[in-house]
């Protein structure tokens, strides 16, 4: 990943909201709540630091990355689903890119969820196909930039089951992932 994680530092987590089972491969998952009972925190309140050290030439923006690959990346404030950064010292943050979550969950019997993020709101069209490529379901919407879901029943595959893919475009954005529907 081109960094090497020498340590976290807590301000308002601690060492359990943390999971370094794939630190050597470059990645850490992390999991926190407000606990019910906790005062107030300011909005600016920093929930901890990852000192972390270079080992090849590389911005650092290119290093950094929020991901689903092992923990679903999502906040919430109050019931609204809120955008997820990564914010550098210098007060410059990574804006959000375009990337096609794979489907959770997968295999799927009666619904799945596909997220995707978008880097500015945008129109964007999801399209289901079966395996011989013909069309499912059609979903087009307008979505704010960041993190977006979708809800996928059985209905909308209508009833399909085996290999299916699903495509979204946005603008000049266009990627595929495949999905299993089982019965």
């Amino acid at each position: 990943s081109g960094v090497a994680l020498l340590d976290i530092e807590h301000n308002v987590t601690s060492d359990e909201n943390f999971g370094l089972r794939f630190v050597e491969q470059g990645l850490v998952t992390m999991s926190w709540n407000k606990p019910a009972d906790a005062k107030a925190m300011a909005d600016e309140a920093v929930l901890f630091s990852l000192v972390i050290q270079a080992n090849e030439d590389q911005m650092l923006s290119e290093a950094l990355a929020i991901n689903d690959r092992y923990t679903m990346a999502e906040a919430y404030r109050n019931v609204q689903t809120t955008d997820l950064g990564v914010e550098f010292t210098q007060g410059w943050a990574a804006g959000p890119v375009f990337e096609l979550y794979q489907n959770s969950p997968n295999p799927f019997e009666e619904v799945t969820m596909i997220s995707f993020n978008l880097p500015q709101a945008s129109e964007a069209t999801i399209t289901i196909r079966d395996a011989s490529g013909r069309v499912l379901t059609v979903v087009r919407g307008d979505y704010a930039a960041g993190y977006n879901t979708i809800n996928v029943t059985r209905d909308m595959v209508q009833s399909s089951s085996g290999v299916l893919s699903y495509t979204i475009t946005a603008g000049e954005y266009t990627v595929t992932k495949k999905m299993v529907a089982v019965k």
